[in-house]
């Protein structure tokens, strides 16, 4: 109507008649009109439709326990492969780098049925798969139960079973249970376990070595066609750095897997225990909670002191200082903490009723704590993303439960680098207000406890689980964490002192200029040598404000390395030693569980076969309607202003419009 009358001025002068006028009424109303509609941003739906094809997945177990079955495996798979070819199946692998099908490797090191099942639901969605077929011989010896995996899956898994399931002569070290870290010239508990079969009356040798010396043998008389043993031994390293030792037990006549009859293992041997000191207020549960957590650490060494004295304290002598409920109100405890910040050693401070706030923000932890000094009752909330060390965070969530702390009420100021592991819930409204924290000022590691009373966290942990697991390892980890080390200076490495065959070795460097600021202008070298003399030299990446080096998987055996770098005119080196291990699982039992592949098979809903029943298996998924072509209908809703006909339809009456004013003379 407002496009006609803007013409209606033409029709009283105009040589255009009233059907003219109202046509280029009408295109330049519909014109107007598509534009308010693209400028509204109108909607329109539609219905897709399409088809979909479901993935038929093969997996193949291609570990070592499958060793000697490679050919008949090869050609289950190639068999699957054309018979089903309609399908288009993909194939995967457990371990990771195998493209082709023709030939497969059977060099993985650890046989995880349930990671395979994550990778793959992963990979494809649980929706898009109609089928998957698993060839395997049950053994699985990392990730959890794969008959549990594969509850919840919403498609079919039939299983192939491969491999020998009668139990043969063999002599196996099954498990060896020994702690990472040994003290000098003290004794360290090692426990074999032995398992044996079908070789009742023999006698066997059970040695230890290291490197061409016997430190230990002892005949065992074998009791049983399936006898189990478990062999304590204490050895004593004469040494610091990494002690390899081997475990050797006789070989038995008939026996067909010697593989299992060798186990070998390493530890870190250390000239020192770590010191930690508890520098307390007053006596406290608190710190009895603490000491029972790491009293099972056997490096660890707590010394308690609740005074001052008179001569203060030399703090180079503790690895780790816990401060509980410092600075309080005796001037005193301000100037043994100012000397505890000069010396550098790491910290972890713990904060109650006694702590006297004002104080303790003069001390420029890196945490400021507004506040009157009143206290109020607060629980943690996990930070599941906390990255400075590894907890069960799963687990952890039950302290939301646990009775609370004592803490400092105010506003709570933590300096960027503060990480906090839990923050401050009160009376159940979650704030953002750190309970539990870590970081690293100036190359110092500083932890913090904003609360007293985590002695009744142990005693709840107890009481729920019958165990004090939870809070034993929050605290150990955080020990450790804080401990870690030794000597901060100015050019610090970080590295595992084992890495297994299969793991990436990398190692973390940090170089600090004179005034405790992250730089990393400089270039750092290292040089790495293997047990054979073998000479690797790189140079680190540089990562954010740190360094970072990737050497890959390296060949099992013992490293030494030396790292080196220089800053203006000062020159810094760091050395160490690491030991890559050996993954020993896979050979320790070779005799196939297809129990396991039956049970899987039957909770999804699929079928168990052996390898001469694969045709049945192949006219079974021929037959099935899982992995017919599936019709999908999908609403669309789509955008007119994503619709590019509308613009060329506008485009077009605006156009013709133009051309009829000129072709009719009006301007």
């Amino acid at each position: 109507m407002l496009s006609y009358l803007l013409y209606w001025k033409f029709q009283q002068d105009s040589p255009l008649s009233i059907t003219q006028v109202r046509l280029l009424a009408g295109l330049r109303f519909l014109s107007v009109f598509l534009i308010a509609v693209l400028l509204l941003k109108l909607a329109v739906q539609h219905i897709k439709h399409q088809t979909q094809q479901p993935e038929l997945i093969i997996g193949v177990d291609n570990s070592a326990s499958l060793t000697d079955f490679n050919q008949e495996v090869n050609q289950t798979v190639a068999s699957l492969q054309e018979e089903l070819k309609s399908f288009t199946p993909k194939i995967l692998y457990f371990e990771e780098p195998f493209q082709n099908t023709d030939s497969i490797s059977f060099n993985g090191k650890r046989s995880d049925y349930s990671g395979f099942i994550e990778k793959v639901t992963n990979k494809y969605g649980t929706a898009d798969i109609g089928a998957l077929v698993l060839l395997g011989d049950g053994i699985f010896n990392a990730g959890i139960d794969p008959v549990y995996a594969s509850e919840k899956l919403n498609f079919p898994i039939y299983t192939i079973g491969l491999g020998d399931t009668l139990a043969h002569t063999d002599a196996a070290i099954q498990n060896v249970s020994v702690n990472s870290t040994a003290f000098l010239d003290t004794n360290f508990p090692v426990e074999i376990d032995l398992n044996f079969t079908q070789a009742a009356g023999e006698i066997v040798t059970l040695v230890i070595k290291k490197g061409d010396k016997t430190l230990y043998s002892r005949a065992i008389r074998i009791l049983s066609e399936n006898y189990f043993f478990t062999e304590s031994v204490l050895l004593k390293p004469e040494n610091t750095g990494i002690a390899h030792y081997t475990i050797q037990i006789d070989e038995i006549g008939g026996e067909q897997n010697l593989a299992n009859n060798n186990y070998e293992f390493s530890v870190n041997v250390i000239s020192d225990k770590q010191k930690i000191l508890l520098l307390a207020h007053g006596a406290h549960p608190d710190l009895g909670a603490i000491s029972s957590a790491l009293s099972p650490i056997t490096k660890y060494e707590t010394e308690l002191i609740t005074g001052y004295p008179s001569e203060g304290l030399d703090f180079s002598e503790y690895d780790l200082v816990i401060v509980h409920q410092l600075p309080d109100n005796d001037p005193r405890s301000i100037n043994l903490l100012e000397q505890l910040t000069k010396s550098r050693r790491p910290c972890l401070f713990i904060l109650g009723k006694n702590s006297v706030v004002s104080r303790f923000n003069n001390l420029k932890t890196g945490i400021e704590i507004r506040t009157n000094n009143s206290f109020e009752q607060t629980t943690p909330t996990i930070n599941t993303q906390f990255s400075h060390f590894k907890l069960d965070f799963e687990s952890l969530k039950a302290l939301q439960g646990f009775p609370p702390l004592l803490s400092p009420f105010g506003n709570v100021q933590a300096d960027s680098w503060v990480e906090p592991l839990a923050s401050q819930t009160i009376q159940n409204v979650e704030t953002s207000r750190p309970l539990i924290a870590f970081g690293k000022k100036e190359g110092r590691k500083l932890g913090f406890i904003l609360g007293e009373g985590i002695w009744r966290w142990r005693i709840h942990s107890y009481l729920n689980d019958r165990s004090h697991h939870l809070f034993d390892d929050l605290i150990q980890k955080t020990v450790n964490y804080l401990i870690l080390k030794l000597n901060e200076n100015n050019f610090n490495l970080y590295w595992e002192n084992e890495y297994l065959e299969d793991q990436p070795v990398t190692i973390q460097a940090e170089l600090f200029n004179e005034s405790f600021e992250l730089v990393n202008e400089s270039d750092v070298e290292i040089d790495l040598n293997d047990q054979n003399g073998k000479n690797y030299h790189a140079m680190f990446d540089k990562s954010g404000d740190k360094y970072m080096l990737n050497l890959g998987i390296l060949p099992p055996g013992e490293y030494a390395f030396k790292a080196q770098t220089q800053l203006g005119t000062s020159e810094y080196t760091e050395e160490g030693h690491f030991v890559v291990s050996k993954i020993q699982q896979e050979l320790t039992n070779t005799q196939a569980d297809f129990q396991v592949l039956n049970q899987i098979a039957a909770k999804t809903g699929g079928s168990f076969i052996l390898p001469n029943e694969v045709e049945s298996l192949i006219e079974k998924l021929n037959a099935t309607n899982q992995l017919s072509t599936r019709k999908l209908e999908q609403q669309v809703y789509q955008e007119l202003l994503s619709m590019k006909w509308v613009f060329f339809i506008i485009l077009f009456l605006l156009a013709l419009e133009w051309f009829l004013r000129k072709y009719w003379g009006i301007y």
